[in-house]
């Protein structure tokens, strides 16, 4: 909760700070239409940046870099950031540019939308993703501006909850990632400020995971052609290094042996018999759910003593983020129990 960000009104920090712009108009270069004249009298392109996301409406959950996995398929190594909001919270893009790619889910593959843009001469391609309908707003081809909306946050393809994963990619998809909290800062948009508070997952040491398939193969390399060194049953528990995953196989230790396991069944959690994890609780007390996990946050939605709870996100310090009547929010353990 340190990341809780307020920002009061202080009108003489404002006033200032106008009179600073003024102060300095005579010695900045004039902005001409959309160039910006340079020293030299060359044009240069005016770029604007702008949040992802309304401030104070998202939290971050996973950063950038190597993780374990949160669910079945996910990357290992994240090339990205993740923004936990409300589900449909308006996306809108960082940067101007075309849209390259406008696709919707498919074959449990997540929606995204692409949008290339020039920055400085360079070539960037911003990647949105989870979205349940990618051309909602946009087509590929299609121009956009810093600030427009361009999709809906959804939870498409492998995703544990409703949240935007943003990526960048510098000299064009493909080329390099690099984190897109470091690039945004660089050009005036801090993510740190803008989010509610900061989830706190950090990269662990080893990643325990579990086996969803009834039965799986557990091979010597990363690949269907390697042979099975042994073949395990359901929720058998695996140890494995966080980043690191080959083909759509991550390197695991089950017991003495070690291989490689088709990361489709792979889970951090225990299944049941019936193949899912989804708990039901209910609300002992009329309370608020919350957008942050203390009774410091906001207040998002009045909920009723007797309300089911049936849509878990995550359980952050004493509360669990989740969704009610389409809406999402903290409740305070205190709050809950087990139906």
């Amino acid at each position: 909760m340190t990341d809780r960000r307020r920002r009061p009104v202080r009108r003489a920090t404002t006033l200032l700070a106008a009179l600073l712009v003024v102060a300095l108009a005579a010695a900045a270069p004039v902005l001409v239409g959309p160039a910006l004249l340079g020293p030299g009298g060359a044009a240069q392109a005016a770029t604007t940046f702008r949040s992802p996301l309304k401030a104070e409406t998202f939290y971050t959950s996973s950063m950038y870099g190597p993780r374990c996995l949160p669910v079945a398929n996910a990357s290992a190594w994240h090339p990205a950031i993740d923004l936990e909001a409300q589900n449909k919270a308006p996306i809108y893009a960082v940067v101007g540019g075309t849209v390259t790619h406008a696709v919707n889910p498919k074959n449990g593959n997540a929606g995204y939308v692409m949008v290339k843009s020039s920055v400085g001469g360079v070539r960037y391609d911003v990647v949105y993703v989870h979205m349940a309908k990618a051309t909602q707003y946009v087509r590929a081809g299609k121009k956009v501006k810093a600030g427009q909306r361009i999709a809906l946050v959804g939870s498409s393809g492998p995703a544990t909850s409703p949240n935007l994963h943003l990526e960048v990619w510098k000299g064009g998809y493909g080329k390099t990632h690099i984190n897109p909290s470091t690039w945004l800062g660089a050009h005036g948009v801090s993510i740190a400020r803008a989010r509610i508070f900061d989830q706190g997952v950090r990269t662990p040491t080893s990643c325990t995971y579990y086996v969803t398939a009834s039965r799986l193969n557990i091979r010597s390399g990363p690949s269907t052609g390697y042979r099975v060194l042994k073949t395990v049953s359901r929720n058998t528990k695996m140890i494995s290094k966080p980043g690191k995953k080959t083909n759509n196989f991550v390197p695991v230790t089950v017991g003495s042996t070690k291989g490689w396991a088709s990361a489709a069944y792979v889970s951090p959690t225990k299944v049941g018999s019936s193949g899912t994890t989804k708990v039901t609780y209910v609300v002992t007390h009329d309370t608020w759910m919350r957008t942050g996990p203390s009774t410091g946050y906001k207040h998002v939605k009045a909920v009723r003593k007797g309300t089911r709870i049936t849509v878990v996100y995550a359980h952050i310090k004493h509360s669990r983020d989740v969704s009610v009547g389409g809406k999402r929010g903290f409740l305070l353990d205190t709050r809950l129990r087990r139906a």
